[in-house]
């Protein structure tokens, strides 16, 4: 991925990292900060990039969840960055009613994801068996993960889980991080990388610019 890196006469550094005809994406931040989606990629980093790990996590998930059917692969892959992340929602409903509008949600959600540049995460794999839905959400960036990490829980998502009846605070919510070999491990505590992460986490803004001068963190 190309990108622009500017530093600001205010002390301030600008990552440009996304340009489509209606918004920027930007990273702004006071410890000159590049995100790891431009700098973990393939050919460039030691890390396991999105080829290899996502073939780990089908085969995962098979042995996990060997009932459920996989609906789609999820938003569409760059296979050559190296995710930092993984989280996982699993979803149990009351009716079969729920599970049709809650796939329905899934799928608008991709579409607009889809019309949008979103290089910090995507879906992933979602799945679903009887009343239950699993939901994966890859993370590229480890400041961005430790920022938005929560986000499930928050109002935007409480009103997006209303559609279909539900309450976030009743998933089960499971974060992992991906290993030197790209195998994914549960995410209790801090590594030393994550603890540097989340010491800078509140200096660095990730920014989508409107053309309308409109500004949304992303």
């Amino acid at each position: 991925m190309k990108y622009l890196h500017v530093k600001q006469e205010d002390g301030y550094t600008v990552t440009l990292v996304a340009s489509i005809p209606t918004e920027d994406i930007l990273v702004r931040s006071k410890v000159d900060y590049v995100p790891q989606y431009v700098t973990d990629v393939f050919g460039k980093t030691k890390r396991v990039t999105k080829d290899i790990t996502f073939v780990k996590l089908l085969n995962l998930l098979r042995k996990e969840f060997p009932k459920h059917q996989l609906i789609s692969m999820g938003t569409p892959v760059n296979f050559d960055v190296a995710p930092t992340h993984l989280s996982r929602v699993e979803m149990h409903f009351k009716e079969e009613s729920q599970v049709r509008a809650c796939l329905k949600e899934i799928a608008v959600s991709d579409l607009l994801i889809r019309s949008r540049v979103q290089p910090a995460w995507t879906w992933e794999s979602p799945m679903q068996h009887g009343l239950s839905v699993v939901l994966h959400v890859a993370w590229y960036d480890t400041v961005y993960f430790l920022q938005f990490k929560d986000i499930f829980l928050g109002d935007l998502h409480c009103r997006y889980s209303a559609k279909f009846g539900f309450d976030p605070k009743d998933a089960k919510i499971t974060h992992f991080r991906y290993n030197d070999t790209g195998d994914l491990e549960e995410f209790k505590t801090l590594n030393k990388f994550e603890k540097h992460a989340d010491s800078i986490k509140d200096k660095v803004e990730f920014l989508r610019i409107f053309r309308d001068g409109s500004v949304e963190n992303t």
